[in-house]
């Protein structure tokens, strides 16, 4: 058993079968109140009468239940060998996840014991594995011998829920000197901001722009096309033709990333997709630094229509903060 950032993980086992390496772990998910039970369901009940504020505190709380370092293990040493994993997947005891239950009672029947989850409701129990490289050979381990098992978490990022008062602005520049502060819960300080501007951007003609150039030599003609008209059904998810996306200009302290979102944006319901394609988009500022000498960094706060010409009301709901490599010797 080992505990990472307050939750409890066991290592059950190595297993090695048509060619595929795994390392399995057994988790006890955070206790959640009746409360947050209740609204779980409503919410997975009601996933399309979601708001886009819900959803994004949906999936903050989501981001926060899975652990600081997200519990993603990058490495196992046992006795010198190392595994490196590429990916993960976990299940989740609910009445629907019958393969969950399945495989446990496999690795009961082999040996397993669990006298520190015997108090433990099967529903806060959650069973991953790992799969390891396959350029890798699989540890022979010496069961005779001590395992001398390390464990490896890499760097990452994740986002962190805040809440700030809204702020009101027009578009174009911001008045200089005006300081925002949020505090941070993760470092335990207050930590300050500056707004320095706010502009439009025409993603459906720019986007237009990059995809007017010559076909690249890896497409077909009929496969260039194909990947237009999947980059258009793309952009409907993220604002219509007849919307530009507000952008904010800030600097912050020690250069930190902040996720901004217009008011209107967050009361709204998501765009509907019926294809399962969405589009991230990253900006960057037009200048290095801002106004107060800081990095400028530049974020999306959602569509508005191209004839608004009103004050938007934005509101900065998390931020990222970068974890350091994480290295846990049993």
């Amino acid at each position: 058993m080992v505990k990472i950032q307050d939750t409890d993980m066991l290592l059950i086992s190595i297993t090695s079968e048509n060619g595929i390496h795994k390392l399995w772990t057994l988790r006890i998910l955070p206790e959640r109140s009746d409360e947050e039970e209740c609204s779980e369901e409503s919410v997975y009940e009601s996933e399309r009468s979601l708001s886009n504020r819900e959803r994004i505190q949906r999936e903050l709380q989501e981001e926060s239940a899975r652990g600081v370092q997200g519990n993603f293990i990058s490495q196992l040493t046992i006795q010198g060998q190392t595994m490196t994993f590429i990916s993960s997947e976990s299940a989740y005891y609910r009445e629907e996840e019958y393969r969950a239950y399945m495989k446990l009672q496999y690795f009961v029947e082999k040996g397993l014991e669990l006298e520190n989850f015997a108090d433990v409701e099967l529903n806060r129990l959650s069973l991953t594995f790992y799969k390891q490289d396959d350029s890798e050979p699989f540890p022979d381990v010496d069961v005779n011998k001590e395992l001398d098992i390390t464990l490896k978490f890499d760097s990452t990022v994740r986002r962190v829920p805040i809440h700030t008062e809204p702020i009101a602005l027009e578009f174009g520049e911001v008045a200089n000197g005006i300081k925002h502060s949020f505090y941070d819960p993760f470092h335990d300080k207050n930590r300050f901001f500056y707004i320095n501007a706010l502009t439009r951007y025409d993603l459906w003609k720019e986007t237009e722009k990059q995809l007017e150039k010559p076909i690249p030599e890896e497409f077909t003609e009929k496969e260039w096309q194909q990947f237009k008209a999947q980059q258009f059904r793309a952009l409907g998810t993220v604002c219509s033709r007849n919307q530009d996306l507000a952008l904010v200009e800030y600097e912050s302290e020690d250069n930190i990333q902040l996720n901004f979102y217009a008011e209107h944006y967050l009361n709204e319901k998501p765009a509907p997709s019926f294809d399962s394609i969405g589009m991230s988009i990253l900006f960057s500022s037009d200048r290095e630094f801002g106004h107060n000498g800081l990095k400028s960094r530049t974020d999306s706060t959602g569509p508005v229509d191209k004839t608004f010409e009103g004050s938007i009301v934005i509101e900065l709901l998390s931020y990222y903060v970068e974890l350091p490599e994480k290295i846990i010797k049993l």
